[in-house]
C-alpha cells in the first residue's frame, strides 16, 4: 500500500472497546497495547494513512472508566472515521448470556 500511487490509503481497523477486559469478554484476541503497537507500525509506514474502526459502547459490565479509556484512544488514534454503535443484545452471541447492565440511555449520551 505504501509503495503504490493506485491503492488507496484506507485501513479499517476496528478496535470495538478502549479496555483490555472488555475486548477480553467480547472475545477479541488483542490488547490495547498490542492495538497501539499496530498504529504506530502503519503510521511509520504510511504516515498520510485514514484508519477508521469501529467501537462498541455499552458493553454489559462496562464502566465509566473502561468508556472513558475507549474515548481517550479515539482521540491519541485520531481515526478519520469511527462507526460507533450502543450494545444490544444479538441472539446466539456469547454476549447474548450476559446481562445488560449498562442503561440505554447512558448507552446514547455516553
Amino acid at each position: 500500500m505504501a509503495e503504490c500511487d493506485n491503492i488507496c490509503r484506507h485501513l479499517h481497523l476496528p478496535v470495538q472497546s478502549g479496555a483490555d477486559r472488555i475486548l477480553s469478554l467480547m472475545n477479541r484476541h488483542y490488547t490495547i497495547d498490542h492495538y497501539r503497537s499496530l498504529i504506530k507500525m502503519i503510521r511509520s509506514i504510511t504516515p498520510d494513512i485514514d484508519i477508521t474502526t469501529d467501537i462498541l459502547v455499552g458493553f454489559p459490565t462496562e464502566t465509566e472508566e473502561e468508556f472513558m479509556a475507549t474515548l481517550s484512544l479515539a482521540e491519541e488514534v485520531a481515526f478519520t472515521t469511527a462507526f460507533m454503535f450502543a450494545y444490544s443484545i444479538r441472539q446466539g452471541t456469547k454476549a447474548a448470556e450476559f446481562e445488560d447492565t449498562v442503561p440505554r440511555a447512558t448507552k446514547k449520551t455516553g
